[in-house]
């Protein structure tokens, strides 16, 4: 579960004020169903009646609306939300009980999947573009799992990722048969100019299917330039979670990347692809590198290694 800002509430006892209840952000969303969460830290000497989530297509849920209470008193706490409309927004907030007062955390939102469609969740960060970006890499099934690794323009993923098995070269780096803009790095000269994937050559959308693709360059910027990002773990996966103004947030996990047969930095650095040429040396791609200190756009994505993709896709899109 991803955790998003906390909503610190106070009553008349000081105790109460130091309570904090904490929304996590949904999961496992499909058509009808997401599994919503939180969990609250409760000050000693103090206990709880009740723990649960609240949900609505208006902001700001309370248990006047929908709500789901747990038995369930791990900390932190899920419940599987069923009986949604396809297609459709929701708001959802975490809650717990002390006595006759109710304490909430923030709000998160979600939008369920469509019905005998698209069955990839998305997350709807607030951009200007209003892009929308998928929970999960291409290949998962969870926000934390690594997916496959894809080399640059290549749909597929492969045991050995060198020149050697690059699909748009003739064995070597200087050799492109494929979106290359300089002739000193084409095959006998090759040049055609193609600098953004096809798509075609896109590995969200041969995967996924029409409406999903690669972000570009630029797109992965507008992300990083509209969220704040903090290290955190997930299920046990190191990675970094990108939230936004309007409380939701995306979790990318540092799986590193593949080059030979090796997978390399597993849990320290995460090496995103775009859909983006380097056009100043076409052997390389724009990339989006972290690790727990930092993150940035970096041109020196080899095409031939294999990365994570995370797919795009437009708001209202069918």
């Amino acid at each position: 579960m991803l955790m998003t800002a906390l909503l610190t509430v106070g009553c008349e006892e000081n105790k109460d004020s130091d309570m904090k209840v904490t929304t996590y952000t949904p999961q496992d969303i499909t058509s009808t169903t997401a599994v919503c969460g939180g969990e609250v830290i409760v000050p000693q000497g103090l206990t709880l009646n009740e723990l649960g989530v609240c949900w609505s297509e208006n902001r700001n849920p309370t248990v006047e609306d929908s709500y789901l209470s747990t038995s369930n008193w791990n900390e932190p706490y899920v419940c599987t939300i069923t009986g949604l409309e396809p297609d459709t927004k929701y708001h959802v907030r975490a809650y717990a009980l002390r006595g006759l007062e109710y304490f909430y955390g923030d709000e998160v939102s979600f939008t369920t999947l469509k019905t005998g469609g698209d069955t990839h969740s998305y997350v709807d960060l607030g951009l200007p573009s209003g892009l929308l970006w998928a929970t999960c890499n291409v290949g998962a099934n969870a926000p934390e799992d690594n997916g496959d690794y894809f080399a640059w323009g290549e749909t597929q993923p492969k045991d050995v990722y060198n020149w050697s098995t690059y699909q748009y070269c003739n064995g070597s780096k200087n050799t492109l048969t494929k979106y290359c803009n300089k002739s000193s790095y084409g095959y006998n000269g090759y040049t055609d100019n193609l600098t953004v994937l096809l798509p075609e050559d896109d590995a969200a959308t041969a995967n996924w299917g029409n409406g999903w693709r690669m972000p570009t360059k630029e797109e992965w910027q507008e992300l990083l330039d509209n969220t704040t990002s903090t290290w955190t773990t997930q299920n046990s996966v190191n990675g970094k979670l990108f939230t936004a103004p309007n409380g939701n947030s995306l979790f990318l996990p540092a799986v590193g990347y593949r080059w030979d047969d090796k997978l390399g930095y597993f849990g320290s650095n995460g090496c995103y692809g775009s859909s983006s040429l380097y056009t100043d040396d076409p052997i390389y791609a724009w990339g989006f590198f972290f690790n727990a200190a930092s993150y940035f756009m970096n041109y020196h994505f080899n095409r031939d290694n294999g990365m994570s993709v995370r797919a795009v896709r437009s708001a209202h899109q069918n």
